[in-house]
């Protein structure tokens, strides 16, 4: 039994079939070629996604980096500041110890013009002591000495006794 191939094609259902065959293959071609595009698609966004997570990790873990250099930094500042509060504390007490030594040397150099005025005024009384003495030693010299008791002493030129010779 030979099958007639065309006149069993001008057949309704065998048409139909043939149509639905072939619109099937076509479907099956588009659906692989658009599954293709799609896993293609899907590929790239994948590749994205993980460049893009890589740069944020990366950036995350400098953020933290940066995040722990900045608690040191923190720290510092802190210490810093409790430094230069001790500092500035310090420079406080230095400058009060400052001002009572410069009031205790200004005291000290009042009573030290005050003692020197009196080593002068001490030693002018005492010159003048000295030559009232001279001057009162003198006279009574003058006034005692007899000419009879001047063999036995020597006199200078200016009238005062130097050597007492015995004889």
């Amino acid at each position: 039994m030979a099958v007639d191939i065309k006149a069993e094609l001008t057949r309704p259902p065998a048409l139909i079939l043939t149509a639905l065959a072939a619109l099937g293959w076509v479907l099956f071609a588009l659906s692989s070629w658009s599954a293709t595009s799609a896993q293609k698609a899907q590929r790239l966004q994948i590749a994205d996604l993980t460049a893009k997570s890589e740069r944020l990790s990366t950036d995350l873990n400098n953020q933290l980096a940066a995040t722990g250099a900045l608690a040191d930094l923190q720290a510092k500042v802190s210490a810093t500041r409790e430094e230069l509060t001790r500092v500035s504390q310090t420079r406080n007490d230095v400058q009060q110890e400052l001002s009572a030594a410069q009031r205790s040397l200004q005291s000290v150099k009042r009573e030290l013009g005050d003692a020197d005025r009196n080593l002068q005024t001490q030693a002018q009384k005492l010159n003048e002591l000295q030559t009232n003495s001279e001057s009162a030693q003198a006279q009574s010299s003058d006034q005692q000495v007899a000419p009879s008791s001047r063999r036995g002493r020597r006199w200078s030129r200016r009238g005062r006794r130097s050597v007492s010779i015995s004889r």
